[in-house]
């Protein structure tokens, strides 16, 4: 007799999912190869699971998990309260250099603003929670992936496009994976017109307890307020806010709730 609590389509799903455990890329053909299962079937499942944001697919059709998967499954996803915490020093930073601030997460190999506060100036870099923007063109997206493995970033980076956006977007590999090097070394980032003409952006992540990435703030706004010798007196600033992020979700992490920290 037929178990009703049994559901097929969740058991292909899982059958096809766990086909990638034997490479971290494969073919329509070769998952249908792999799963039994019959290449129609396959695709329908395959084209969901990307619709939802979990497989990815190369301009060549070959398939892969996206990075949502690592992100659901590790430490490193963001909690609950981090915008409670960051709200505070993140309006420290809009009231000191009244420029727009956002929160960012890596979410679905994309960065996603999670909390934003625009600059007061008329003439601003406009954002909103729930935007996206591309990893390898924007300061938020390096320092998301600044602490990642090598071959998690390189699946990212073949798994989408890499845009020339403008004649400033990093579009070699070599030269990204340098770059995201010296984000690590100096635990900063910087989009210098890389991601919008006119637009400059500083930025820095915040770090869990296993000194992971979990989430970046960046200070953005129009080349001509956003100086490059203003980058130094920015960077500090930002790293100095995610460092107390970073140190309070660490003190929440082992000993439970704390309050938010009070801006400086």
């Amino acid at each position: 007799m037929a178990n009703r609590n049994y559901i097929n389509a969740v058991a292909r799903t899982l059958k096809v999912l766990e086909a990638f455990n034997r490479q971290p890329s494969a073919s329509l053909t070769e998952l249908a190869t792999r799963t039994g299962l019959v290449k129609s079937a396959v695709f329908r499942i395959l084209y969901t699971l990307g619709q939802l944001g979990y497989v990815d697919k190369t301009a060549g059709g070959r398939y892969s998990l996206s990075a949502r998967w690592g992100h659901m499954a590790s430490d490193a996803r963001p909690p609950r309260n981090l915008i409670r915490l960051a709200s505070p020093l993140m309006a420290t930073l809009l009231s000191r250099f009244q420029e727009t601030v956002n929160l960012g997460v890596l979410d679905g190999g994309e960065v996603l603003y999670i909390h934003v506060l625009e600059s007061p100036h008329a003439f601003r870099l406009a954002a909103h929670a729930g935007m996206r923007s591309p990893l390898h063109s924007t300061a938020l997206g390096k320092c998301l992936l600044s602490r990642r493995p090598l071959e998690e970033v390189s699946a990212m980076l073949k798994a989408r496009p890499i845009r020339r956006l403008t004649a400033r977007t990093i579009r070699d590999r070599a030269v990204f994976l340098r770059e995201l090097a010296r984000v690590r070394s100096h635990g900063f980032a910087l989009d210098n017109g890389e991601d919008s003409i006119g637009a400059r952006c500083v930025a820095a992540p915040i770090l869990n307890n296993a000194d992971e990435v979990i989430a970046a703030i960046s200070i953005s706004g129009p080349a001509s307020r956003v100086r490059p010798e203003r980058d130094r007196e920015m960077a500090k600033a930002v790293m100095d806010a995610c460092r107390q992020i970073s140190t309070t979700l660490s003190y929440t992490s082992a000993a439970g709730p704390a309050p938010a920290p009070r801006g400086r």
